[in-house]
């Protein structure tokens, strides 16, 4: 069954998204769109599919089977909400957006609507992730750490805070999401951010370069994140989770797993592509109707820009924030 695949932006994560989909023989690019009319008739030709001329020409359930939203959050308007309306599955990147009560109304359309939709945290695709998940199943713990050390997205909107949210709510999500995942909810956050290295960059960027969070989980435990985008010499990424008698770590942004218990010590390096993987989930979900392949949507993704944004509120107030 060939499944007619429509693109909206086609900046790098939809090329990225673009590589994937040529893996899996089903699925057909037919329809592509972007602000910028070039890159989306060179994208197209590229592709043997159709520049269209709006969102809403791709947005058409007579010429697409899915959708992938792929345009930077600040921009995506009503984007998922028309393809909900129209019952147009689709997939959407991560953050879902820098406007907290625009996104919970969006994420109550598409729950009432009941239209099939996945978002783009790719980590948990990994093999190794889902080990950790189970591993943690039931299992007490009291201190997380994370961390999300590395550069700057190259896009000036990104530097801008009201635009991208800074590097917490874009990249870093990736960490807090995987928190959440494998060890549960948040209960309450503070956080401190620092501006002391950004303009380096960017004079007229408005982004923190660092930030420094202490939160709670609901499970009682306590735990610490720290994230940074101008750290390109010495960048990484963990999350590590400590138990009385169990060490946990995932790192290289989940592909690799380390356990230290009473077996002894053990690492596995997933050998998994994550963006295929999701990729296959979501068109199979597609084809099948069934949702059990797909490992976050609208509504859990919206859990993880909860958490994001309550820290940023939490810089700019200088106070504890409940997660509600």
């Amino acid at each position: 069954m060939t499944l007619r695949i429509g693109f909206i932006g086609v900046g790098g994560i939809a090329q990225h998204h673009m590589l994937q989909l040529k893996e899996i023989p089903e699925a057909q690019i037919v329809l592509v769109y972007d602000v910028n009319r070039e890159a989306a008739e060179q994208t197209a030709a590229g592709l043997g599919a159709r520049a269209a001329g709006s969102p809403d020409e791709v947005l058409d359930k007579s010429r697409v089977d899915a959708v992938y939203v792929c345009v930077p959050p600040f921009a995506r308007e009503e984007l998922e909400v028309t393809a909900a309306r129209r019952g147009i599955p689709f997939f959407v990147e991560k953050p879902l957006g820098v406007d907290l009560e625009l996104v919970r109304r969006k994420a109550e359309v598409i729950r009432e609507s009941g239209v099939l939709h996945a978002v783009g945290y790719v980590l948990r695709y990994y093999d190794t992730v889902q080990m950790a998940k189970d591993y943690l199943q039931n299992k007490p713990y009291h201190l997380v750490q994370a961390s999300r050390l590395g550069g700057s997205h190259p896009s000036k909107w990104w530097k801008q805070l009201d635009l991208s949210g800074g590097n917490l709510v874009d990249a870093a999500t990736h960490q807090v999401d995987l928190l959440r995942y494998v060890g549960g909810e948040f209960k309450e956050v503070f956080a401190s951010f620092g501006q002391t290295a950004i303009h380096q960059l960017d004079p007229d960027a408005t982004i923190y370069d660092s930030g420094s969070l202490s939160f709670t989980m609901q499970s009682g435990a306590v735990g610490s994140l720290t994230e940074s985008c101008m750290s390109t010499i010495h960048p990484g990424n963990e999350v590590r989770v400590y138990g009385s008698d169990f060490f946990l770590e995932l790192s290289g942004n989940g592909r690799t797993l380390l356990i230290k218990d009473a077996g002894g010590e053990q690492t596995w390096t997933s050998e998994k592509n994550a963006f295929l993987e999701q990729a296959r989930a979501f068109l199979q979900a597609v084809s099948s109707g069934s949702r059990e392949l797909i490992l976050c949507d609208y509504e859990d993704g919206l859990k993880t820009l909860e958490f994001t944004l309550a820290a940023n509120r939490s810089g700019l107030e200088r106070r504890v924030v409940e997660l509600t």
